[in-house]
């Protein structure tokens, strides 16, 4: 709502359509900037119902997590994990091979409705879209909100980034647990392909000396002992939190005699980078907020409304995301 005048703004009407927690729906409107609206919606749509994975007797857990890592493909992310048992759904549908799906299911401990219905609730999100001005997420012309694709995980890790913010957690090298925004102590729930064994998340921090390891979810409870978080995904790279997440601001640095820059989100996480590096992505940040400004206000108008700099600037988002992981 506008702090002013307690009016919903232009998110929040497009928000108060769409049959979907907010922070989902706000990842589903960025993903349409960020190219991959199919797959955010199919994402969007898992996220806001119950898991498909069927919890399988004790003597069973190891193979139904090795099978679920196996499904996830490496992406360190339930929303991809869940994704790919859609698309998996999407071929056999094609095909006319229900039953074949069904013994898929059976053989992965998934249950077979639970898939369908969130395969069947993705069209109802795509008409309440289209309702907005939204393209389909499925439609491919114009093909500007699929751009990127259904597959790269760095647009996907991207779009969760920008929408479960400030559901965000760090740690550092050697550390166990993550650390909220709110300087929670967490860790990953025993639901979430991140929490089965040989999972990097699951261990202690393995990134360099000076370096973060971010993760978002969808949820977070209090345990007996610690929070705990669900609907978790790995972000490879800080660049989606520092240009589409909370406030960004910067500040300048003296390292060691050279003359550097501080970008600070949200004063919680620090970047310390070269001076012309942060005032680049500061006018690109701003840039992008203004692209996803128009596109929020009017989005029957797509990119078409967006000035030369803007298109610029959704343009470079694309070419850092893809090069930042």
């Amino acid at each position: 709502m506008d702090e002013d005048t307690n009016d919903l703004t232009d998110l929040g009407r497009c928000l108060s359509v769409l049959s979907l927690e907010p922070r989902v729906g706000k990842m589903i409107i960025w993903s349409y900037i960020l190219g991959c609206s199919r797959a955010a919606t199919s994402m969007g749509v898992a996220m806001s119902y119950k898991s498909p994975f069927i919890l399988p007797p004790k003597s069973m857990r190891q193979t139904a997590d090795q099978i679920k890592v196996a499904i996830s493909e490496g992406s360190e992310s339930d929303q991809i994990t869940i994704l790919n048992v859609l698309k998996t759904y999407d071929n056999f549908s094609r095909r006319n091979k229900g039953s074949g799906f069904y013994q898929y299911c059976r053989s992965n401990f998934l249950n077979f409705n639970t898939v369908q219905m969130i395969a069947d609730l993705r069209r109802s999100i795509g008409n309440e879209l289209a309702s907005l001005g939204f393209s389909a997420p499925s439609s491919t012309n114009p093909k500007w909100h699929n751009r990127n694709g259904f597959t790269n995980p760095a647009f996907l890790q991207a779009t969760i980034a920008a929408g479960l913010y400030p559901n965000v957690a760090s740690r550092v090298k050697g550390d166990v647990n993550f650390s909220t925004i709110s300087n929670r102590k967490a860790k990953v729930h025993i639901s979430s392909v991140n929490s089965c064994q040989g999972q990097p998340l699951r261990g202690k921090c393995q990134v360099g000396k000076k370096e973060i390891e971010f993760i978002a979810f969808g949820e977070m409870v209090r345990g007996v002992q610690f929070f705990t978080m669900s609907q978790t995904s790995h972000l490879a790279s800080a660049m989606p939190l520092i240009l589409m997440c909370g406030n960004l601001r910067v500040r300048p640095a003296n390292v060691q005699g050279e003359h550097k820059s501080v970008l600070c989100v949200d004063d919680w996480i620090n970047f310390l980078c070269p001076k012309d590096i942060a005032s680049a992505l500061v006018v690109l940040r701003k840039r992008l907020d203004v692209a996803f400004a128009k596109i929020v206000a009017d989005p029957s108008a797509g990119p078409g409304q967006l000035n030369p700099e803007e298109s610029d600037a959704v343009a470079t988002l694309s070419a850092v995301i893809n090069d930042a992981t």
